[in-house]
């Protein structure tokens, strides 16, 4: 006799088609063991400790951020490319840009050892979501001494998203401007040129920009977190439902959550704890992008071993 899930599997493939009814089955043993392996590692506690370090590091990393891209852009530009991160409103940004500004300020009047503990907070931010990484993989648990040199890393990797999120939009603002400049010129030699379709091209793209940003970094992380050789074939899809999901969890929070949730209780840093808030729910979201990867590597290439240390 055929089992319940055979009968249901032969149903799917007669009513879908047999390539639809196997990307559903796919899809369903992924998930799953997605949501098993993000049990397994215990994902929720690493979330929450993701964003308890953030408490620490938000504004001694923000500081950092911007000392290190106002030397090649302007502040102003550094500031806003940041905040296009932040799904909160402008009085909370405020809030915490006055804090930033104030930590660069007063850096003339702190000690080594001050300073010290910036940079180690800084540090540690990510080292929530590293640990949860290699833990999803069943890789060995990295010594203590590596973990500030994978949390540096990541910083590295947010330095260089940075760049290239200034980088870029300056450049299409630039040929923007010159295509505009030469209206005359180009429409002379190229009549059926449409600038206006071009220019809204170039404005379009900048807002890709922030997608392509977050896709280089949580790529760059499912690869370079784990204690063991992992390719861009095994992490990319991953982390394009990863900057997915977290761009529609942005959008739900700066256009939904502070009408439907009532921060008042918090008093002046109910800003803060909507932004930690924030932090939390993107913690879950990078984590089960971690556990993605290996769910999916496992239907591709068969289950994950786990690597000795070397």
């Amino acid at each position: 006799m055929e089992s319940l899930s055979q009968r249901l599997n032969r149903s799917i493939d007669r009513f879908l088609g047999k390539r639809i009814g196997d990307g559903l089955r796919f899809g369903g043993r992924t998930g799953l063991n997605t949501i098993h392996l993000y049990s397994e590692i215990d994902g929720e506690q690493r979330a929450a400790s993701f964003a308890y370090y953030v408490l620490f590091s938000i504004f001694p990393l923000c500081a950092l951020i911007l000392t290190t891209g106002s030397a090649l852009f302007g502040t102003a530009d550094v500031v806003e490319t940041i905040k296009g991160f932040l799904p909160i409103s402008a009085q909370e940004q405020k809030f915490i840009w006055e804090n930033v500004h104030r930590l660069e300020q007063a850096r003339g009047g702190v000690s080594a050892i001050s300073l010290a503990i910036l940079l180690w907070s800084s540090l540690r931010f990510f080292q929530a979501l590293v640990r949860g990484v290699n833990r999803a993989w069943h890789t060995v648990e990295i010594p203590w001494w590596q973990v500030p040199l994978k949390n540096l890393l990541m910083v590295l990797i947010i330095g260089s998203a940075l760049f290239v999120g200034l980088l870029i939009p300056a450049v299409l603002q630039a040929v923007r401007n010159i295509l505009i400049s030469a209206e005359q010129w180009v429409l002379h030699y190229y009549p059926q040129f449409n600038l206006g379709l071009a220019s809204m091209a170039l404005d379009m793209s900048r807002y890709i920009l922030g997608g392509l940003v977050l896709f280089y970094c949580f790529s760059l992380l499912y690869m370079l977190a784990p204690r063991r050789r992992v390719y861009f074939r095994q992490v990319w899809l991953a982390a394009i439902i990863v900057t997915l999901a977290l761009q529609a969890c942005q959008i739900a929070f700066v256009n939904y959550l502070p009408h439907l949730l009532n921060y008042g209780i918090y008093g002046a840093v109910g800003g803060l704890m909507l932004l930690l808030f924030w932090v939390y729910i993107s913690g879950i979201v990078i984590i089960l992008g971690g556990c993605l990867c290996v769910a999916l590597d496992r239907e591709w290439n068969g289950r994950v071993e786990v690597i000795p240390a070397s």
